[in-house]
């Protein structure tokens, strides 16, 4: 009997700022159950590609390092102030200021990433050239207005990105407008230099990045749909009501000092790429050519959980509800993975 071929396995994590502190635990609990039945194999062993956004692109990097996700769990909840301390002692009071400047700096997020991604390289920041295996992360490149996906030195076109500083990707990829201010670095390794790279959140128009893996394996890799298994971790939905009319004032509501404008979009974003994969999944079947596809995503409703909390009640709850989605898919995901 002929071997059966094994599928090209892909993770993909979405944006939605400190709620991924979910997907950290889904990821530490499957961590712990794969440690446990091959103690010697990491988690980013599981995987041939791992796509992340914002928030996703701080965890599928700290992965593909081999950084421990019971780590990452630690960082949300240690960390959670830091990143996202009270808005008004960052800001000035006049409204006239807050609204053309950043809620948060992200100078002591880029300290603290740098330094967990360090102490995985052996002391030395990493660039993606790096990472231990396959990554792609969406950013919106703010110097030629272009959005870019940047990628690890995976194929033979692919002769830029893996130059770049990884804590720097990771902060790009996540430095949403309002919330952070662009992020500006230049670099200068072995590999080559940069100036003025300029970069924001490539939330904006991939914060859900499964559809972004799924071209990656077909497209450039050359993996038909039928090689591919997509396991993609959500950061949690929540359910927007809006108004029915607008007002000047209404501006504070949308943007300051919680930008919910962005959580609409963001959410919106992620939704609508799940329809895509439906979509591309049925057209495929159709052709037997059909990809595996799991899903996992807890739906907040109206009771959303701010992208910028850092409260111990809201910390919480988060860590509760990564738990509860552990416990009822673990078995699916192991099963998906095809782990013995």
């Amino acid at each position: 009997m002929s071997k059966k071929k094994e599928k090209f396995r892909i993770l993909s994590i979405d944006g939605g700022g400190i709620r991924g502190l979910i997907p950290a635990k889904v990821l530490n609990e499957l961590e712990r159950e794969l440690r446990r039945r091959d103690p010697d194999k990491k988690l980013y062993e599981h995987f041939d590609l791992i796509c992340g956004t914002s928030t996703g692109a701080i965890l599928a990097i700290a992965i593909a390092l081999g950084i421990p996700a019971s780590e990452l769990v630690k960082f949300y909840i240690e960390h959670a102030k830091m990143i996202f301390p009270k808005w008004y002692l960052k800001v000035l009071p006049s409204k006239s200021r807050a609204i053309i400047t950043s809620i948060y700096s992200n100078k002591d997020l880029r300290k603290k990433l740098k330094e967990i991604y360090s102490a995985a390289n052996g002391g030395v920041p990493p660039i993606l050239n790096d990472l231990k295996t396959k990554v792609c992360i969406p950013v919106f490149n703010g110097n030629d207005g272009q959005i870019n996906v940047l990628k690890t030195r995976h194929h033979d076109e692919y002769s830029r990105d893996y130059k770049l500083p990884a804590h720097e990707v990771a902060l790009s990829s996540a430095s949403a407008p309002v919330y952070f201010p662009p992020n500006t670095f230049s670099f200068s390794n072995e590999h080559g230099n940069g100036i003025n790279v300029n970069m924001i959140d490539g939330g904006i128009f991939a914060n859900n990045p499964s559809l972004i893996g799924i071209l990656e394996a077909t497209e450039k890799l050359g993996y038909n749909f039928s090689d591919v298994s997509l396991l993609s971790l959500g950061t949690g939905k929540g359910t927007h009501i809006i108004k029915s009319g607008w007002k000047p004032k209404d501006i504070w509501y949308w943007l300051f000092p919680k930008p919910r404008l962005l959580d609409i979009i963001f959410d919106s974003q992620a939704q609508i790429t799940e329809q895509y994969i439906a979509f591309l999944s049925r057209i495929a079947a159709k052709q037997n050519n059909e990809f595996e596809y799991l899903r996992i995503q807890y739906d907040l409703g109206s009771d959303t959980i701010d992208l910028n909390t850092s409260g111990k009640k809201d910390l919480q709850r988060l860590e509760a509800i990564g738990d509860e989605l552990a416990k009822k898919n673990l078995h699916s995901i192991i099963k998906f993975l095809k782990v013995k």
